[in-house]
């Protein structure tokens, strides 16, 4: 095992470490204002013509029908074609497109890499490449061009789109000029090194096997670099709604469970009401011992002595 090996494992650990931190504070937080708009597309046999459970008299108390093929399909549509951009800001669509879909062919090419690599490194390495390598070279090459695209076409958008302009800070400059050399170090080194695959797919094997890894070409180990220094730093940026969405979807803007008495929500919310409030705001009226519960039912009037 070689101190690249050390620095590979230290960022996918940072990597693994800082998401999972993240996605266990995003669970803890408390119970968010739900958007209660319809239709949602687990609502089955209602969301075609945007109706909901809503219809129904004493609705908390029906049997509910959840489907779950009409979310699935909500899911991809937004996932893999951004359909609210398509329908909200379709002149943002065809970049914001590109950059992601490129992203996923080479999350797509990173699994395949993972997984041949791994299987190369018990003993299948001759039987893998002549399967794997074509697949992964055509994943580069349209992974790659299509999220050099949008990374341009996104950055230009931002320079000089003036209604995105009072949303723009340094931090999407960077993200977009990030993305945009992963994707042109890919491409230069899928261009200029016809052993690119079958390297890569040794690479993983070595690093599965602590074996010696093979050696990369100078562009492929910018390359690397660049890959690495990403994966460290994403967890800590907006980027993070890649999976963020999820929750913002199921717990806010689809969540439409009732909160009925006894139930779990009904018993995170009690809480809440009775958190002490210490708002500084004035027309809140807290002093640090009141809770949400003593506020609400305040008047404002002061008791006469």
């Amino acid at each position: 095992m070689t101190v690249f090996h050390l620095l590979i494992y230290l960022s996918v650990l940072i990597f693994l470490t800082a998401v999972a931190a993240r996605i266990v504070r995003i669970v803890r937080m408390p119970v968010h204002l739900r958007w209660e708009l319809y239709p949602v597309p687990h609502e089955k046999s209602r969301s075609a013509y945007g109706g909901s459970i809503l219809e129904e008299v004493n609705w908390w108390t029906k049997e509910r029908e959840v489907d779950r093929i009409g979310e699935a399909k909500a899911m991809v549509s937004e996932i893999f074609f951004l359909k609210g951009i398509w329908e909200h800001n379709r002149g943002l669509w065809f970049g914001s497109w590109s950059l992601h879909f490129g992203l996923y062919l080479l999350i797509g090419e990173l699994g395949l890499l993972a997984l041949s690599g791994f299987l190369g490194a018990v003993g299948m390495q001759p039987e893998i490449l002549a399967l794997v390598t074509p697949i992964v070279t055509i994943l580069a090459w349209i992974g790659c061009a299509l999220g050099l695209i949008g990374s341009l076409i996104m950055y230009l958008k931002r320079l000089t789109d003036p209604k995105l302009k009072p949303f723009n800070n340094a931090s999407h400059y960077f993200n977009l000029l990030l993305l945009g050399a992963i994707n042109v170090t890919g491409l230069i080194w899928v261009a200029a090194d016809p052993e690119y695959a079958g390297k890569l797919v040794d690479f993983f094997a070595g690093l599965f096997s602590l074996n010696a890894l093979p050696v990369l070409t100078t562009i492929g180990y910018t390359h690397v670099g660049i890959v690495l220094f990403f994966f460290i730093y994403f967890p800590f940026t907006h980027m993070t709604h890649a999976f963020v969405k999820y929750f913002t979807y199921h717990d806010i803007r689809w969540n439409d469970s009732p909160n009925v008495q006894g139930g779990k929500m009904g018993i995170e919310i009690d809480k809440l009401e009775h958190q002490p409030v210490t708002w500084a705001a004035p027309h809140v009226r807290a002093d640090g011992k009141k809770t949400w519960v003593d506020i609400v039912g305040d008047t404002g009037e002061e008791k006469k002595s």
